[in-house]
């Protein structure tokens, strides 16, 4: 197996990408917030910069594609020697913490400090974004059903499926009490340590 030279996780993910599907950077990009993008967020720049490294790397090949009435674009594939890096990575790379920022239970932790309506009109619209994600992924999981090759895609957006289940059960045990305590007037005094 190839030596996994010092690349970003990013790089990997877009590496990894390109591998399923030989793409030009736009398609990559679309295919990526359909995909891999709803449990690793990564934007358009970091892809293109992404894939010019990984070109210079000589992890991926491109192929320019000269189009009659669009402007020429690159077609990215992955090499032989980008297959054994993306290999290296995926089967030895320790997988770490997994660490998410969540700036509304960072609401919720300070939530005596907010007004009392408010509160209530957060867990809400989480509750709902949740249900919706929570829905677009079951659709993933349904159109993939019985298809061989769509295993591991499946298996990936049932997770989520899971994890969206959990926020909406969590605000539905978590709404009495927040909002009993923001009915009662409690400001946290003690400390969270």
């Amino acid at each position: 197996m190839a030596t996994c030279p010092r690349l970003s996780q990013t790089a990997h993910v877009v590496l990894g990408l390109v591998s399923i599907r030989p793409a030009a950077g736009h398609e990559l990009a679309a295919f990526a917030q359909r995909s891999v993008g709803q449990i690793f967020p990564i934007t358009r720049s970091h892809i293109y910069t992404e894939l010019a490294r990984l070109r210079e790397l000589g992890l991926l090949s491109a192929t320019e594609v000269v189009q009659e009435r669009l402007p020429t674009k690159w077609l990215y594939e992955v090499t032989e020697e980008g297959n054994d890096v993306l290999r290296t990575w995926l089967e030895q790379a320790p997988i770490g913490h997994d660490r998410q920022r969540n700036l509304f239970l960072v609401r919720i932790f300070f939530g005596d400090r907010m007004a009392p309506g408010r509160l209530e009109e957060l867990l809400d619209e989480y509750e709902a974004a949740a249900r919706a994600r929570r829905d677009r992924l079951s659709e993933v999981v349904d159109r993939l059903a019985g298809r061989p090759q769509a295993t591991y895609r499946r298996a990936t957006a049932m997770f989520g499926v899971k994890r969206e289940q959990a926020t909406i059960d969590w605000v539905v045990e978590a709404r009495p009490l927040l909002l009993d305590a923001v009915r009662a007037g409690l400001a946290a005094t003690e400390s969270p340590c």
